[in-house]
């Protein structure tokens, strides 16, 4: 089996095969993630799911993993039975903004920014942009005082999930390499 070139239908079979994974990987992280930090910085996760959505841009590409990252957020809230609530939105926010910046830092950036700084990018955007709808919501200046917390912990966050993500990409592309029978 070895050799064997995939057709056109094939390949875009098992893409979807592929994202669908993604996707239900990132649903099933985002729900056992628990707030680590929650004690000591209210709001403040690694955002592991995000490992699916990053992942899917370097091996996919922008539309991929923005679709990704419009589905994530909208699948984990009908299971968890809060979709339109201000969990949702907040999640939605965060997770659309990263990708997008993600994405625009992606192309800009291709030979001069890591997965790590384009992740760097998205825990930052993730978090500020879900305190921007905080704020925006409450319309309470006093919440300007929290977000050096939130860029700092996105920041932190997003270099812990592109460096897993790293990893991940380096281990698929060395497999695929290695020429062996695989279902992907």
């Amino acid at each position: 089996m070895e050799g064997v070139k995939l057709t056109e239908y094939q390949n875009k079979i098992r893409n979807l095969i592929i994202l669908s994974v993604l996707l239900a990987a990132g649903v099933a992280l985002n729900l056992i993630e628990p707030p680590f930090l929650y004690f000591i910085a209210p709001g403040v996760k690694i955002g592991i799911a995000n490992i699916a959505t990053l992942f899917s841009l370097y091996y996919f590409g922008p539309p991929s993993s923005l679709l990704l990252g419009f589905l994530r957020p909208i699948v984990v809230s009908l299971i968890k039975g809060n979709f339109l609530t201000l969990e949702f939105i907040l999640s939605f926010v965060g997770s659309i903004s990263s990708t997008i910046f993600m994405i625009i830092f992606y192309k800009i950036g291709k030979n001069k920014i890591s997965i790590i700084g384009v992740s760097i990018i998205g825990g930052i955007i993730n978090n500020f942009a879900q305190f921007m709808a905080v704020y925006i919501i409450t319309n309470n200046v006093y919440l300007f005082l929290y977000l050096p917390v939130l860029i700092v912990s996105g920041g932190l966050a997003g270099f812990a999930i592109g460096f897993v993500a790293n990893l991940l990409l380096k281990r698929i592309k060395e497999y695929e390499n290695e020429k062996r029978k695989s279902p992907w």
